[in-house]
């Protein structure tokens, strides 16, 4: 096990912030500048390794955490700055960030459309063996455990939503609806859906389709829909969508 500690800093300004819909989170201007604890553990999914990144506060005492899942591009150095950089804010700001590197049960580095198709489940499985994981550690507090998902990451936590009652609340960034899901949304917790209006690799209409299926299954689903935006987020946006889900994730309406 590798472990260090680091101290993490976030600036939130919404002046500078591109904030839409709903106007300018209600965050006052300052640094938040918190004692965080970096770690990395290995579990075992049905007989595959996978590794978990975990950032969390320092200190005694059970967090709220949340799950995060990369997309296509991997979680290897050449893919990882966003969601890195999300697991060290969560963490500055209190909550455990758990960062699933669901690539590893399959070997994969990247993944194109026929890879998702043939190991969804796989990682479904394998995020959901993280979440077991979770729930048996000090820190974590299983009663507010949410995820985020980003890309493909976001298509797969529909999937876990749709059939793990342990995640209370998802925020997911360039979602779409698999057909093969459109019928299991009955028990998915409620969805936080952000998208860039431009998006060209996982249009808007997709991430419509996701939101009407939950109004049909009776689920509680709110979308973001930033103008001028594609598939990846611009920085300030990108800041502006993870304040909407830290502020989802701890709403309790």
């Amino acid at each position: 096990m590798q472990q260090g500690r680091r101290w993490a800093y976030l600036i939130v300004s919404c002046a500078t912030m591109a904030c839409f819909n709903r106007g300018p989170l209600a965050l006052p201007d300052r640094v938040l500048q918190h004692p965080t604890l970096e770690s990395v553990e290995m579990i075992v999914s049905e007989g595959d390794e996978i590794r978990i990144d975990v950032y969390r506060p320092e200190g005694p005492g059970r967090h709220a955490t949340v799950v995060l899942l990369h997309g296509s591009g991997g979680i290897h150095d050449l893919g990882s700055q966003q969601v890195t950089r999300y697991a060290r804010t969560l963490a500055a700001i209190g909550q455990v960030a758990l960062v699933v590197h669901y690539f590893d049960g399959t070997g994969s580095f990247t993944a194109d459309d026929e890879a998702e198709r043939q190991h969804y489940w796989r990682w479904v499985r394998d995020v959901r063996a993280a979440i077991t994981w979770a729930d048996a550690q000090s820190y974590v507090n299983p009663r507010h455990l949410s995820l985020l998902g980003i890309s493909l990451g976001a298509w797969l936590g529909v999937g876990v939503g749709a059939v793990d009652a342990r995640v209370h609340r998802m925020a997911l960034m360039g979602a779409g609806l698999e057909p093969f899901l459109a019928d299991s949304l009955r028990h998915a917790p409620p969805m936080l859906l952000l998208h860039g209006a431009e998006d060209d690799e996982v249009p808007p209409v997709e991430a419509e389709r996701l939101q009407q299926a939950m109004h049909r299954a009776g689920r509680r689903v709110q979308m973001v829909m930033y103008p001028d935006e594609g598939h990846t987020l611009g920085d300030s946006v990108s800041t502006d969508a993870l304040l909407r889900a830290v502020r989802f994730f701890r709403s309790r309406h």
